[in-house]
């Protein structure tokens, strides 16, 4: 079961909330999952993918994101790739200190 709950912040209006019922294939976590209503709307085809780096080693999770903030499905992936330039980097440090509450 998938539940959607959306709540305001102070970057965005409104940040749907997606709770999976399902965890990684790899790890077998479960998260919570953040997916901002600029992200719902921008979104160039459905469903979008939606990616969750986390573990050790790291992994990801990846998630399936159709146009009402619904998750169709995911799946895990031990295969990643970073970027290893000063540019993403910066990007990733960026991104982390604008999303810290989001861990909470």
């Amino acid at each position: 079961m998938i539940e959607a709950v959306s709540k305001p912040t102070q970057r965005e209006p409104i940040i749907h909330s997606l709770r999976l019922e399902t965890s990684c294939d790899i790890c077998h976590l479960s998260f919570k999952v953040h997916v901002s209503a600029a992200e719902l709307i921008n979104a160039k085809r459905y469903p979008f993918c939606h990616l969750i780096l986390h573990g050790n080693p790291i992994h990801a999770l990846a998630v399936y994101v159709d146009k009402h903030g619904v998750v169709r499905g995911s799946e895990s992936s031990q295969s990643i790739q970073i970027d290893r330039t000063s540019s993403t980097f910066q990007e990733l440090v960026k991104w982390w200190s604008m999303h810290a509450e989001d861990d909470g």
